[in-house]
């Protein structure tokens, strides 16, 4: 057997892997596992300007690809500025590997230089962590984390490799579980006893009002075609949530999206069928009314832990949704006489469907004439801007709001976001690694000033590899909105706003970007044409309305409202907190409030 080295092992075990990319920065600490990946034909997209951006570069890789993200990251600050992205990774069940540089154990405790301990820091934020102590485990950890990580539901796995490992030297016979060359072979995916499935097809076909509703799990099982396949035979209405939009096109007669919509099909639904859906804050908690305790649930998932206990399930399917999804149809063919008979259920979705269009509509026609530009308007235009094939990352708080209404997803993954981590700043290194995972495709970054300033210079990372990627900056100079700094002045008096209109176009035309400034609605198209038919990393500055804020916030005021009570609000903030209630119900409101936010938080 020939002699080794820690670097070049960690190298050779992620080039088995069929990995193409790391995300990082170098220090000291990790310039031998940088050698090693070098060696082995690992392209490092480096350095980034914040290895927050590099982790979640890898995460955006992951989801856009379906395959591990790579990172890593020095010891000490390299190790604890990375957090946030494994964090999103952990809450968005994105599969990251965190390779970590660290001291040699025997300093342990001895001040050695950046000491930190990132498999320790991420414990509660990973499916597992650990310190690689021996160089005769390395190739075990590297491979098992990757396995790991994949492995539904996924998400990321931490690993510190300490100096004295990665240039660690010996036999490549001296690794535990070592079959040189191997890859990690995906183990056979499970499919359902086939007596649950046949009574899930017989509850589907004998409801009334029956739904669809899923999420992530659809994506990473690949089950477009099952899904859409499913639906149309039995004439389902279907909604897909999180990573699963587009799994059934939006634009779909059976798929609905929007508040509205999902409100009024969820709650008069007869029976629900749940797939591989994390019911979690973004989903109320399975709480009544958008989840009806009269429904008569189906849950299926490839992972137990997955079932909410929040909801009345009659069956709960462990499988593949692919697979599963293929035998569910396979079953309703052999035992359908004829076509399930939903004419006034279609019609009820129909009518849902139209109303909330209308209502968007509205919206839009009422705010035409704001100045500054409205984000209802905003968002419409942009996302007319763009091609079916675009990847969406969600980042900036308000517009991306506005923009999941305006959004017709076609494909499963085309939209990213932070899920329940609702971070900012995460959006230009996801546009990165979804650019690099769909080469030729195009990808907007949907911002917030405040995500600019936190993530911004690495717009430069973007620019610097010439990936064309559209960065469109949300700018209202404020955090939120300026209803939201009046909200809370009554407390204090300092702004929470930054300087005026910033010209964040013109600083990044310093980069070699391309840079499009925009004040007027009419303008917001051709900008996002100019911007996209560039081939250069873009940003399109455009000043809105900072009054409005996201419409999922408002509710927050109930805390304040809560604690505080609402005559120590000033006028602008009441009207935000409780917009169309008049002033003599104010006092009924507060009872209600007050009753009700220490349950819901």
């Amino acid at each position: 057997m020939a002699e080794t080295w820690g670097g070049d092992l960690v190298g050779r075990v992620l080039k088995e892997e069929g990995v193409e990319y790391a995300f990082g920065i170098h220090g000291g600490h990790v310039w031998a596992l940088m050698a090693g990946m070098g060696k082995n034909g690992i392209k490092q997209i480096h350095p980034f300007r914040h290895e927050q951006s590099a982790g979640y570069a890898a995460d955006g890789w992951a989801r856009a690809s379906r395959r591990v993200g790579i990172c890593f990251g020095t010891a000490g600050p390299g190790a604890t500025n990375i957090v946030s992205a494994i964090s999103q990774a952990y809450l968005c069940r994105s599969p990251v590997v965190a390779l970590l540089g660290q001291h040699s154990p025997h300093f342990d405790g001895r001040g050695p230089l950046q000491e930190a301990y990132g498999a320790e820091l991420c414990k509660c934020i990973a499916k597992w962590t650990r310190r690689v102590t021996h160089f005769d485990s390395l190739y075990f950890n590297v491979k098992k984390a990757i396995r790991d990580a994949l492995a539904y539901p996924p998400g990321p796995v931490v690993l510190d490799i300490p100096w004295s490992v990665v240039h660690d030297r010996g036999e490549e016979a001296e690794q535990v579980e070592y079959a040189l060359g191997s890859f990690t072979v995906t183990p056979s995916q499970p499919q359902a006893d086939p007596t649950a499935v046949e009574r899930a097809v017989t509850m589907l076909l004998k409801a009334e009002r029956p739904v669809i509703i899923g999420g992530d799990g659809l994506h990473w099982s690949d089950a477009s075609e099952e899904l859409k396949e499913l639906v149309e035979l039995l004439q389902i209405p279907v909604q897909t949530r999180r990573l699963g939009r587009g799994v059934v096109p939006e634009d779909h007669p059976l798929a609905f999206r929007g508040p509205g919509t999902r409100g009024k099909l969820l709650g008069n639904s007869d029976v629900t069928l749940v797939i591989g859906l994390w019911i979690n804050h973004l989903e109320n908690h399975g709480r009544p009314p958008t989840w009806n305790r009269e429904t008569r649930y189906i849950q299926l998932s490839q992972a137990e832990d997955e079932f909410s206990l929040a909801l009345p399930t009659e069956l709960a399917i462990v499988g593949d949704p692919k697979l599963v999804l293929r035998q569910m149809i396979d079953c309703a063919k052999g035992i359908m006489k004829q076509p399930p008979k939903r004419d006034q259920w279609l019609e009820q979705l129909r009518e849902a469907k139209e109303a909330t269009t209308k209502t968007l509509a509205e919206e839009a026609e009422k705010a035409r004439d704001d100045v500054p530009i409205h984000p209802r308007l905003m968002a419409g235009e942009v996302v007319a801007s763009l091609d079916d094939s675009a990847t969406i990352i969600f980042d900036g708080f308000t517009l991306s709001s506005y923009a999941s209404d305006e959004i017709l997803a076609r494909f499963a993954g085309q939209i990213q976001d932070a899920g329940t981590q609702t971070g900012v700043g995460h959006g230009v290194g996801m546009a990165i690694g979804a650019q690099l995972a769909r080469p030729g495709k195009p990808v907007v970054a949907l911002l917030g000033d405040a995500g600019a300033g936190l993530a911004g210079m690495d717009i430069e990372t973007a620019a610097r590899y010439k990936l064309p990627i559209c960065f469109v900056i949300d700018n209202n100079s404020r955090w939120m909105s300026y209803l939201w700094d009046n909200f809370f002045r009554h407390w204090w008096n300092e702004c929470w706003g930054m300087l005026p209109d910033i010209r964040y176009d013109k600083m990044f035309e310093e980069f070699g970007c391309h840079g499009e400034y925009v004040t007027d609605v009419s303008e917001i198209r051709p900008a996002m044409e100019r911007a996209l038919n560039s081939g250069k990393t873009s940003v399109v500055n455009i000043i809105r309305h900072s009054d409005v804020c996201n419409p999922w916030v408002l509710a927050s005021g109930n805390i304040i409202i809560a604690c505080d009570g609402i005559e120590r609000l000033p006028k602008e903030a009441r009207g935000m907190a409780l917009p169309g209630i008049a002033e003599e119900q104010y006092p009924a409101v507060e009872a209600v409030v007050r009753a009700r936010v220490p349950k819901a938080y």
